[in-house]
């Protein structure tokens, strides 16, 4: 069973032993499957290492380029907000209700159990690799916008698939807001420059002839498109995938295939906008 963060000494929290199996608690899933999150990239940036479960060991091999000392520093922070759970008996499969996968057996401190703790680390990274994640990660603007009468806001939608782009636009235009599409490196160019800049930017990641990620990169280094907000909308659902959006600047990641409602609280919440809760609940997915 998760452990009762009041009753931990303080300098287990300090230790934080690297063999200290991790899970998500409900909230911690919440921020990254519903849209609206107020955590910096660093905070999310754990959530998805640690996602459905692994040891503090794990955490640190699986980050790229982000020193030990500041990952725990963050892990510690996250456990003390409650988004993060130190699993007491791992054995007993009483994670909490809502995480993702099973767990496996309890490590413990002899060679053949960290040499199988190990596999079954490398075993369920592989697991999420194939099967992929499903988040619906938004930060939140801290910035609150109202919407001026006469006034629409814009999505620019960069997504080399006209289906998703109808959809996007019609139940995007059933919002309120005017949508522009493109799908390749001269008509994201071309959007780019037409005036009005577009509010927020939708973006795929495999396009036919440009890469998303690279797009973020640029936009991200560009004196005049640095701070439009950006939500990567893409099928690519891997741990890298996901981790390189948020660290790379995006303000969401959402994964295909998605619903149309927490896609458009997702718009909404970035953009600083008021999400209506008495509006039309959309339950199609694409």
């Amino acid at each position: 069973m998760p452990i009762n963060f009041s009753s931990i000494p303080s300098s287990l929290l300090t230790t934080l032993d690297d063999s200290a199996v991790l899970a998500l608690t409900k909230d911690g899933e919440k921020e990254l499957r519903e849209p609206g999150t107020t955590l910096a990239p660093n905070h999310l940036e754990v959530l998805v290492l640690i996602y459905g479960h692994a040891t503090v060991a794990r955490v640190l091999k699986r980050a790229h380029g982000t020193p030990p000392d500041v990952l725990r520093t963050s892990l510690k922070e996250l456990i003390n907000k409650g988004f993060v759970t130190i699993l007491a008996d791992p054995a007993s499969h009483a994670l909490d209700p809502g995480d993702f996968f099973t767990l496996g057996a309890a490590p413990t401190d002899t060679p053949e159990s960290n040499a199988q703790a190990d596999a079954d680390a490398v075993a369920n990274t592989a697991f999420l690799r194939q099967n992929g994640y499903c988040v619906n990660i938004a930060r939140r603007s801290t910035v609150k916008r109202e919407r001026s009468d006469g006034h629409k806001l814009t999505v620019l939608v960069i997504d080399d698939d006209p289906d998703i782009c109808s959809l996007l636009r019609l139940y995007l235009k059933l919002e309120g807001f005017d949508t522009r599409t493109a799908g390749n490196r001269d008509e994201i160019v071309a959007e780019f420059r037409r005036p009005p800049l577009p509010d927020l930017v939708l973006l795929d990641v495999t396009l036919t002839d440009v890469n998303g990620f690279d797009i973020l990169t640029k936009m991200r280094l560009h004196p005049v498109l640095k701070g439009l907000p950006v939500i990567m909308l893409t099928a690519e659902a891997t741990r890298e995938g996901v981790l390189r959006g948020i660290l790379g600047g995006a303000d969401g990641y959402i994964t295909k295939p998605f619903q149309i409602h927490p896609l458009v609280r997702a718009v909404k919440a970035v953009l600083g906008l008021k999400d209506d809760p008495t509006g039309q609940d959309w339950d199609y997915s694409f």
